[in-house]
């Protein structure tokens, strides 16, 4: 009975000081998600809605060591260059003295944001997305013919062109260059050059590679290099960890 007794205690031992660890983990991973979510918000300059996931298990009580693991942070709101946006990141090995090995970034536009930014060109035919591609649709001609216009997307360091393919009305689709080729069309046709929309200088350690059609609307993708503790200065040292 006594050996019992003893292995039951043991147990229960065990039990307690393993509850007691997921409650601080649980306690210091709010405290930490809470200061990365005012980092974020700071260095992105908003003040909107900013959430934050640790994906690493234990990541409270690895914060106690200095290392938080991978991060995720979602910001609304986000403003730059006029443009509001939403912002997803993923940064991973984060320590708390502000050093990351790098990650990603995805900066979704509304589809009404994008088209105040389109150029004038571009009048009259509203960006949306097909499910795969991002479309412009509207009316051509003095009788209102509906029209979709397909494009493709491509990217430089710090712009997205966005560039028309195909043209579909009346059941009819024809590429850009065939258009081109029809008297009656060649108004829509100078409407369907290659629009390039600036997106500004970006931060430091973060490249675009690419851009895509969503429901939400086009999202911008990016590569963010890794980050030396301490690295950055000026407005963005004070919003440190």
């Amino acid at each position: 009975m006594n050996k019992r007794r003893t292995l039951l205690a043991a147990s229960l031992g065990l039990v307690a000081v393993a509850a007691a660890a997921t409650v601080t983990d649980i306690v210091v991973e709010h405290k930490v998600e809470h200061r990365v979510a005012g980092t974020a918000a700071c260095r992105l300059d908003t003040h909107e809605t900013v959430s934050v996931g640790l994906d690493s298990r234990l990541a409270g009580l690895r914060a106690l060591t200095g290392t938080v693991g991978t991060v995720r942070i979602n910001a609304s709101g986000v403003r730059r260059q006029g443009t509001e946006l939403d912002v997803a990141a993923s940064l991973h090995d984060v320590s708390t003295d502000g050093r990351t090995s790098g990650g990603t970034a995805t900066a979704t536009v509304a589809y009404g944001q994008l088209a105040e930014r389109l150029p004038a060109g571009a009048d009259g035919l509203t960006p949306g997305t097909d499910g795969k591609h991002l479309v412009l649709t509207g009316t051509v001609g003095s009788l209102g013919l509906p029209v979709t216009v397909t494009t493709t997307l491509t990217t430089t360091a710090h712009a997205v062109t966005v560039a028309p393919s195909t043209v579909s009305v009346l059941g009819q689709t024809l590429s850009v260059d065939d258009l081109s080729s029809l008297p009656a069309a060649a108004g829509l046709a100078g409407r369907l050059g290659p629009r390039t929309v600036d997106i500004g200088t970006l931060p430091a350690g973060a490249r675009l590679t690419g851009a895509h059609a969503t429901a939400d609307g086009l999202a911008l993708d990016f590569r963010l290099a890794p980050a030396a503790a301490g690295r950055t200065g000026g407005a963005a040292a004070s919003c440190a960890l």
